[in-house]
C-alpha cells in the first residue's frame, strides 16, 4: 500500500513515539497533578518537560505558555472564544482550514464579530496591499502556515510586522507545516500558535495545543477538574492549569515529546528528501496536458493538488484505493481554499508526502495515473 495522505494524519510515526507512548502506558499510566505518590510526581515532571520540549521548539522563553488539547480545533476554538469580543474584526487568508473558519464565521452569525478574507495579493505582497484590509476595530490576524490543500507556504514575516504594527494580535495555524518549516515565535512575530501532533510533528492522535508569547488572560474553554485548588467552585486563575480542566493525555502528549526531538535532529536532510520527491512528482504530472496542477509555482510542504480533466476527483481517489493508493479527494476541509483556485464544484485529488515515502512510491503513483486515463479513455 502506497500511503499519500499525510496531511490528514502521519501513518508511520518513527519507532521511538510508538516506544514512547508504549512506556508512558506500561511504565507510567497515571496522570499528572493528581496525587503525590512518586508516579503522579514523575507524571508532572514528564509533562513538564513536554512543555520546555514544545516551547524551545516554537521559540517561547517560558514553557508554562504552552496550553496541551486534545488538538488543535479545540486549541483554536478555545482561543478565539475567550479572546475575541464584542465588536472585534478579524482578518484571515483565503486558505484557512475550517478550524479556523467556521467558529470565526459562528461568532459572525451570532453577531458578536465580523471578518474579512483576504484576496492573495494581500498575502504575498503584504507590504503594499494588506494594510487597507485593517479596520480601527480590528483585533487579530489569523493565518495559516501552510494550505492544507495546495501545500503553499502562506504565512510569513511581513503579514506580522504589520500586525505589530498596528498592535494586532497574529495568529498562527501551523496544524499544517510545523513539522517542515521551523517557526519562532519571537523571530517571526507570532503572538499565538495553535499546532496538533498527529500530522507533521508525528506524535500519536490526541494532542495538540496553543503556545502564546505571554500568559493568555481569557476565559476557559471547559470548566472542570485541573488538580490544583480543588476547593474553588471554577477553574482556578492558574496558567496553564486553568485552561486544561479534564484528564490530559500524557501518552499522547510523551509522543510529542520525543517525536519533536527527532524532528529538530532530523528536519533538514527530511526536507531536502522530501522536496526532491515532490519535485518527481510535480515533473511527473505536469508531462500530462489533461491532469491540472494548483499553485505549484508558490514555496510549500510536499503537498500538492490536482484534477484530471473530465474526471471527478471523487473518482480519481476510488481509482487509485483499488490499487492500493491512499489519497483524498474533495473539498478537504478547506471551503475558501476551493474558492480561491475555483474547484469548489469539481474537488480536488491531494497528495501529501513525507520522509516516510520513498521515490518508488511516487514513480508508482505516476505510472497509476496515467493508467487512469487509459482505463477511462482519455488521450
Amino acid at each position: 500500500m502506497i500511503y499519500f495522505d499525510n496531511a490528514a494524519t502521519t501513518r508511520t510515526k518513527p519507532n521511538e513515539v510508538i516506544e514512547a507512548f508504549n512506556y508512558y502506558v506500561t511504565e507510567i499510566g497515571t496522570s499528572p497533578g493528581r496525587g503525590s505518590y512518586s508516579l503522579g510526581i514523575q507524571a508532572s515532571r514528564m509533562l513538564y518537560q513536554s512543555r520546555k520540549t514544545v516551547a524551545k521548539f516554537f521559540g517561547i522563553s517560558n514553557p508554562e505558555n504552552v496550553v496541551f488539547t486534545k488538538n488543535s480545533t479545540e486549541g483554536i476554538n478555545f482561543f478565539f472564544i475567550g479572546y475575541l469580543k464584542n465588536g472585534d474584526h478579524v482578518i484571515i487568508s483565503p486558505y484557512e482550514h475550517n478550524a479556523v473558519l467556521r467558529p470565526l464565521h459562528k461568532l459572525k452569525e451570532q453577531g458578536i464579530i465580523d471578518y474579512t478574507v483576504l484576496p492573495e495579493e494581500a498575502i504575498y505582497d503584504a507590504e503594499h496591499h494588506l494594510e487597507k484590509y485593517i479596520r480601527s476595530n480590528t483585533s487579530l490576524i489569523a493565518i495559516t502556515l501552510a494550505s492544507n490543500l495546495t501545500g503553499q507556504i502562506v504565512f510569513n514575516t511581513e503579514i506580522s510586522k504589520i500586525a505589530n504594527k498596528h498592535n494586532i494580535k497574529m495568529f498562527v495555524d501551523a496544524s499544517q507545516g510545523a513539522g517542515k518549516k521551523l517557526l519562532n515565535m519571537q523571530r517571526d512575530g507570532i503572538d499565538v500558535l495553535a499546532f496538533t501532533g498527529h500530522k507533521d510533528l508525528m506524535a500519536l492522535p490526541g494532542v495538540g495545543g496553543i503556545c502564546s508569547q505571554d500568559a493568555l488572560n481569557i476565559t476557559p474553554l471547559i470548566q472542570g477538574g485541573t488538580g490544583i485548588h480543588g476547593d474553588e467552585y471554577t477553574n482556578p486563575q492558574a496558567y496553564p492549569d486553568s485552561y486544561e480542566a479534564g484528564t490530559l493525555n500524557m501518552p499522547a502528549i510523551w509522543s510529542l515529546k520525543v517525536a519533536i526531538e527527532i524532528i529538530e535532529k532530523n528536519i533538514e536532510y527530511a526536507s531536502q528528501y522530501e522536496s526532491a520527491l515532490l519535485n518527481r512528482l510535480i515533473e511527473g504530472l505536469q508531462r500530462d496536458k489533461n491532469i491540472i496542477l494548483y499553485n505549484t509555482d508558490k514555496l510549500r510542504v510536499p503537498t500538492i493538488c490536482f484534477n484530471i480533466q473530465g474526471v471527478p476527483s471523487s473518482e480519481v481517489v476510488s481509482y487509485l484505493d483499488k490499487h492500493g493508493v491512499c489519497v483524498r479527494g474533495g473539498i478537504h476541509c478547506a471551503i475558501l481554499a476551493h474558492k480561491q483556485i475555483g474547484t469548489v464544484e469539481t474537488g480536488a485529488v491531494r497528495v501529501s508526502l513525507n520522509a516516510y515515502n520513498t521515490l518508488e512510491e511516487v514513480e508508482k503513483f505516476i505510472q497509476i495515473i496515467g493508467d487512469i486515463k487509459n482505463a477511462l479513455g482519455i488521450l
